[in-house]
């Protein structure tokens, strides 16, 4: 009965899941901010999606844990999830850090063309997975740093 029940429950999840735009127009009603990550496959801050296919799960780091929030069946759902949890001025926070950090983000073209623009020469270096001398990648993916 209990996998006969959960197919059930998500059959009807699905059937009544909100769209982008309407999980977009309830963010605005409700004065939320969706927040959106380049880092992310789902394209949104604590959506990732379920390892069996079948929708998307919600989480956020509290005092460096992660605390389940929930389930969705769409990624624009479980953004609007994520962003009911922080509440209105915590999701415009967010998502002003996410657009700032996307935005001060470059390509290596974009790197060397300011750095000629300024006068500079970046060292490339072979010994560092970065491919510059002084700059690490840090650890799980999440930038580099300057030494």
């Amino acid at each position: 009965l209990g996998t006969e029940a959960s197919a059930e429950a998500a059959a009807a999840a699905a059937a009544e899941s909100m769209t982008a735009a309407e999980a977009e127009q309830a963010a605005t009603a409700e004065g939320l901010t969706l927040v959106r990550s380049s880092r992310s496959s789902t394209g949104f801050e604590g959506v990732c999606a379920n390892s069996t296919g079948n929708g998307f799960a919600v989480s956020r780091k509290v005092d460096g844990r992660k605390q389940h929030i929930g389930c969705t069946a769409t990624a624009e759902e479980g953004a609007l999830l994520y962003a009911r949890e922080l509440g209105t001025e915590a999701s415009a926070a967010a998502a002003a850090g996410a657009a700032g950090a996307a935005a001060e983000s470059m390509t290596v073209a974009e790197a060397e063309q300011a750095a000629a623009a300024e006068g500079l020469t970046l060292v490339r270096s072979s010994r560092s997975r970065s491919g510059f001398e002084g700059v690490c990648a840090i650890s799980k993916g999440n930038g580099f740093a300057v030494s």
